[in-house]
């Protein structure tokens, strides 16, 4: 929720194609916790492999970063130059698609473009702060993902337990934090202009525009598919990937998790080559999106060479039917004596144990 939280005002500044590898630094954050909170130790092979993670999302964005080649770019903007005399008989949709095409021509961090295709010039001092905000958004996503590690193994908690009351207090949290809408936070185009006073109204036009109709005749995208199908086929793909996320936490570790669902994504740019999956929208992969997607299908199998293990070098891999007491909150990974009445191996269940 606090990653949500966080991520949500950075978002629009920063281009799809850049959100993923700033995503995937939740790798290096989570073995970083779980190096220092739960006492995870790594071997070379598991370094290698977070590195070869971190490359894979960098040769997948390189493309992007680089940019075209300068003698493309000045050639454009010769003919950009050429072509602004109005005097020339030239086709408007000709002077467009050359403009267009010389505002391309941008290295580094891509250009902002608002939804008519028109590039918006934000302040450097801005960009970074949105960047920085991002970036540290991913810390408390890593650390639940150590946390989860804890108490699935602590007390050998079940999974659809866990995810349930996960879900219940999203809920909860949601509706606390809902104010959060009102901070007229900076956004590309000025600030956010959500107000108490518009709640209501805010409220019943999304609902609206989730049912397939236009709110307003200034917003036209409503009706174009309803909103609530693919929500349902979100929710139901989500149900499915969370708790199978929760299984391979409790069954592996929340960093080798991470890993996981960065190759898992890097599927989904495989997926999205084909209309069935994206729509209109789909797009053949790149050289650069082929080699992060070897890159990153080479560091799962870096990785799992050797098993994760404790401060004692034995794995944290699998479970104990009655809680996995190095993880007990009495000490780091149970390296003082047990405090209770019961002695770790010789308790009723594993659940009576602890509490969350």
């Amino acid at each position: 929720m606090v990653n949500a939280v966080l991520a949500a005002p950075p978002s629009p500044f920063i281009p799809m194609v850049l959100q993923q590898p700033l995503n995937n630094m939740l790798v290096l954050w989570t073995a970083l916790i779980a190096f220092f909170y739960l006492n995870t130790r790594f071997k070379q092979v598991h370094y290698a492999g977070i590195c070869l993670i971190l490359c894979s999302c960098l040769v997948g964005v390189l493309v992007e970063l680089q940019g075209p080649a300068p003698k493309i770019c000045a050639g454009l903007d010769t003919g950009q130059e050429t072509l602004s005399n109005p005097a020339l008989p030239v086709p408007d949709a000709t002077r467009w698609l050359v403009g267009n095409a010389s505002d391309e021509c941008a290295s580094g961090l891509p250009q902002y473009k608002d939804s008519k295709g028109q590039i918006l010039h934000i302040p450097l001092g801005t960009l970074v702060f949105m960047y920085g905000l991002y970036i540290v958004a991913v810390i408390p996503a890593a650390f639940v993902n150590c946390y989860k590690q804890k108490k699935l193994k602590q007390v050998n908690l079940d999974v659809m337990w866990s995810f349930f009351w996960t879900g219940m207090w999203q809920v909860v949290w949601g509706v606390l934090l809902y104010p959060l809408d009102w901070v007229p936070w900076p956004t590309p185009t000025g600030h956010n202009e959500a107000t108490p006073s518009h709640t209501t109204q805010d409220l019943k036009d999304s609902w609206t525009c989730f049912m397939g109709t236009n709110p307003k005749p200034s917003i036209t995208t409503c009706d174009s598919e309803p909103a609530y199908l693919w929500f349902a086929a979100y929710l139901l793909l989500n149900v499915f990937f969370n708790l199978l996320f929760l299984w391979l936490i409790k069954r592996l570790s929340g960093t080798w998790a991470a890993i996981g669902s960065i190759l898992c994504g890097n599927l989904g740019g495989f997926f999205s080559q084909y209309e069935l999956f994206v729509g209109k929208s789909a797009a053949a992969l790149t050289l650069e999106q082929w080699m992060a997607l070897v890159l990153s299908s080479i560091a799962m199998w870096v990785y799992n060479i050797e098993d994760e293990t404790d401060i004692n070098g034995i794995s944290v891999y699998g479970k104990n039917e009655r809680g996995d007491h190095r993880y007990d909150s009495h000490g780091p990974l149970g390296l003082q004596p047990d405090p209770d009445e019961y002695a770790s191996e010789n308790e009723p269940t594993a659940q009576d144990h602890t509490v969350l």
